[in-house]
């Protein structure tokens, strides 16, 4: 069971069954028969509480094969969790009934995987002919219920070039977190390194331009990048996850446990190249699988963060807090921050609303936009909708 040192996550594995055969898939070597069984998994989420986890959350495979769990949902929240996600290819969740059914249960945050904005790229990556429209009403489904929602998008040779216009198109649609996720090469990634895989030099101005997409729609805390080191990312170094600690323990169906900081501290290599860089205390290193593959060539060491250039606004976007703020003032109106606050722990829609201060500087966001407005009274902020 879990360490007993506190981790921020822990991650249960319900299976390594899927519903899809993706040809980027990292666990195609794992047993796909295997699965957590439902008693574990209880164990898992209480000894995971106990030991100080703030969050739980269930993956695969696809955990929405298990039709236990809508229970295992409860069961988290009964055990005390107040951020309870989902990963998910969000397939099933076109039934509006599951979608309904987990967030009764509990269901907070729930993050989607996609490879594209069209059916031909998505469903051509997942093997299966359709997933992208069921995925895409899952999506729609979940944010309909006012839950938490990400999107990871899984990059490839089929869809690098069109990351902006891809992360567009899912912020269009009300999306305001995302993961751009370069893979890793194992299992079918392996295989189909050549038809998948493209090189992190040639991903990098693309996932760049998306970044400043999202900043110039006030979008710039709720986008971030995994496996591409802080030299992939210029102008958005500190936007790699890879320089920041997981503190997720993770618990597979075959009984085995695993300390994600530990293991990425085990598969990345540094460089001559990293000597010199800004980051070579915080930065692991590239993958070793990677480097096999491309070597180093293009890698560059960051003397200093790069400036960023000036861009024109992309207005008409909400982030999660801004959403939870509207969503609070649309129940309870003219209210004061406290109670902002009180109503926004109780709202799944973001859950990063610690205190005051993060209350102050989101109403302050909106006050700006024209949305709310505010008015101080008996030594109090008043908060309401224009």
């Amino acid at each position: 069971m879990p360490e007993k040192r506190a981790k921020d996550c822990y991650e249960i594995i319900l299976n390594h069954g899927c519903d899809l055969a993706c040809g980027f898939c990292s666990q195609a070597d794992f047993a796909p028969g295997a699965k957590t069984s439902l008693e574990d998994a209880l164990r898992h989420i209480h000894a995971a509480k106990k030991a100080g986890c703030r969050r739980l959350g269930f993956s695969g495979g696809e955990a929405l094969l298990r039709s236990d769990l809508p229970a295992l949902a409860a069961a988290a929240r009964r055990a005390g969790f107040d951020i309870v996600r989902l990963q998910t290819n969000g397939m099933k969740l076109s039934d509006p009934a599951l979608a309904a059914k987990l967030a009764a249960a509990g269901l907070t945050v729930c993050k989607f995987t996609f490879l594209g904005r069209s059916a031909k790229v998505h469903d051509g990556l997942t093997g299966a002919r359709g997933s992208f429209k069921k995925s895409l009403a899952g999506l729609d489904n979940i944010l309909a219920l006012k839950l938490a929602v990400g999107v990871n998008l899984l990059i490839t040779r089929r869809n690098y070039r069109r990351l902006k216009t891809i992360l567009k198109f899912f912020m269009d649609r009300g999306v305001s977190s995302f993961v751009l996720i370069y893979p890793i090469y194992v299992g079918r990634m392996a295989v189909n390194a050549k038809k998948l895989g493209v090189s992190l030099p040639k991903v990098s101005p693309y996932a760049a331009a998306a970044l400043d997409f999202a900043r110039a729609a006030g979008l710039d805390g709720a986008v971030k990048a995994l496996n591409m080191p802080p030299c992939m990312l210029p102008g958005y170094e500190r936007k790699s996850v890879d320089i920041y600690k997981f503190n997720t323990m993770v618990a597979s169906p075959l009984g085995k446990r695993w300390d994600l900081d530990k293991n990425a501290e085990m598969e990345r290599r540094r460089g001559p190249v990293c000597r010199g860089c800004l980051f070579r205390k915080d930065c692991l290193g590239v993958d070793a699988r990677y480097l096999e593959i491309f070597g180093w060539k293009g890698f560059e060491p960051v003397r200093a963060p790069a400036a960023r250039r000036e861009l024109k606004p992309e207005p008409g976007y909400l982030s999660g807090l801004e959403k939870c703020f509207l969503e609070v003032l649309a129940r309870e109106n003219a209210i004061p921050t406290a109670r902002v606050l009180e109503l926004a722990r109780q709202i799944p829609l973001c859950h990063d609303c610690k205190d005051g201060t993060r209350v102050l500087s989101t109403g302050e966001s909106l006050v700006k936009r024209g949305l709310v407005e505010r008015t101080f009274k008996g030594a109090k902020f008043i908060w309401r909708l224009r």
